[in-house]
């Protein structure tokens, strides 16, 4: 009878484990790259995936963008796919409003592109690479294509739809 139960106790813990479906999206396949979540380090991608544990009134599963961890740059960087990275500076408290702004851009741009948050108190060299002078800034990365600089220091004003007509005049839509 112990025995019974202990096999019925095993094979229902190996089944929830095959189907246990976790917040992180494994489809994305960046995954290899990605932590934890994290609001506070200084490299983080924005991924538009579900959010644990919330559901909208009918019990359909709520998404939204979740910062996770970046664990390895460079490789993330050489995977091939398309980026759209983000300087801010963690210094900066007007960094905020633009990050809420980035966010959108993640929902819009969701399986087309992947946004970076990088802090640009610790991320100089990327910073010297792609000679930005201001930050807020954001640089775009295409594989085969040359990497394009929004160069936000060149513009007196500019908002969100400045990227995106930016973004757009890129080849990205």
């Amino acid at each position: 009878m112990i025995k019974k139960i202990l096999s019925s106790a095993i094979v229902v813990a190996f089944t929830l484990l095959i189907f246990c479906s976790c917040s992180k999206d494994k489809s994305n396949p960046l995954n290899k790259f990605l932590g934890d979540y994290s609001y506070s380090d200084p490299a983080v991608c924005m991924v538009y995936e579900q959010v644990e544990g919330e559901t909208d009134d009918e019990g359909n599963p709520c998404y939204g963008v979740q910062y996770r961890k970046i664990t390895d740059l460079d490789g993330m960087l050489a995977s091939g796919n398309t980026f759209l990275i983000y300087f801010y500076s963690s210094m900066d408290n007007g960094s905020a409003e633009v990050t809420a702004s980035v966010e959108d851009l993640a929902q819009k741009y969701n399986g087309k592109l992947y946004i970076l948050m990088l802090d640009a108190m610790e991320y100089k060299d990327k910073m010297e690479k792609y000679d930005i002078e201001a930050v807020p800034d954001f640089v775009l990365i295409r594989p085969g294509q040359a990497d394009q600089i929004f160069g936000s220091a060149s513009y007196e004003y500019w908002t969100l739809n400045d990227v995106i007509a930016w973004l757009q005049t890129n080849g990205v839509n």
